[in-house]
C-alpha cells in the first residue's frame, strides 16, 4: 500500500524556494507601492486645483493655492494673499514622506513649484491663483513636481491661458 503526501525534505525544499522568490520580489513591490503613492499625490493635487478653480467660478472671486514646499504641504483659500487667517483655509493637504516635493523627500532638486516668476528655488512658499473666470491670475500658469524615493516624478501642470489642469509622468 502506497502512502500519499509529502516528506519533510520536500516541504523544506518547497518552502525555501518560496522564500527565495518572495525575497527577490520585495524591491519590486516597494517600487510599485511608491509609484502608486506618487500617482495618488498627483491626482489629489489635480482634484484640489480643479475644486479651487470651480469655487473661484461659482463664488465669483479669486482663490489661491499656497504651496509650502519645505513643509511638504499645500492649502487653498479665498483671496490672493499667501497667508491664511484662521478659518479661511478651505482644503489643506500634508503630503507623505514617500511622495512629495523633492526637498521634503530628501532629493536635491530644489525646483518643485513654478508659477510665473515665483519659484520654490527662491522661496519655500509659492502661490497660484485662479480668477472668477477660472483662469490663472497674476502669475499665470506653471507646474508642481512631486517625486518619490526612486526618482520617479509627476508634474501637475496648469496652462497659463485657459487654466487647463493635467498630470504628467516625467521620464
Amino acid at each position: 500500500m502506497r502512502r500519499k503526501g509529502f516528506t519533510l525534505l520536500e516541504l523544506v525544499v518547497a518552502m525555501t524556494i518560496i522564500l527565495i522568490l518572495v525575497t527577490a520580489g520585495m524591491p519590486l513591490g516597494e517600487r510599485y507601492v511608491s509609484r502608486v503613492r506618487l500617482r495618488f499625490a498627483g491626482m489629489t493635487l489635480v482634484r484640489d486645483l480643479r475644486d479651487m478653480q470651480a469655487n473661484a467660478v461659482c463664488e465669483d472671486c479669486f482663490y489661491t493655492m499656497v504651496f509650502v514646499t519645505n513643509e511638504n504641504r499645500y492649502y487653498f483659500r479665498e483671496g490672493t494673499k499667501s497667508y491664511a487667517p484662521s478659518g479661511a483655509v478651505r482644503t489643506e493637504r500634508s503630503l507623505s514622506r514617500y511622495a512629495g516635493f523633492p526637498l521634503a523627500v530628501g532629493k536635491r532638486s530644489p525646483v518643485s513649484a513654478v508659477f510665473g516668476s515665483e519659484t520654490s528655488m527662491r522661496t519655500p512658499v509659492v502661490t497660484m491663483s485662479f480668477n472668477s473666470m477660472g483662469r490663472p491670475a497674476g502669475t499665470g500658469g506653471g507646474h508642481v513636481s512631486f517625486i518619490n524615493a526612486y526618482d520617479e516624478r509627476v508634474d501637475v501642470i496648469v496652462t497659463p491661458v485657459d487654466g487647463n489642469i493635467r498630470m504628467e509622468w516625467v521620464h
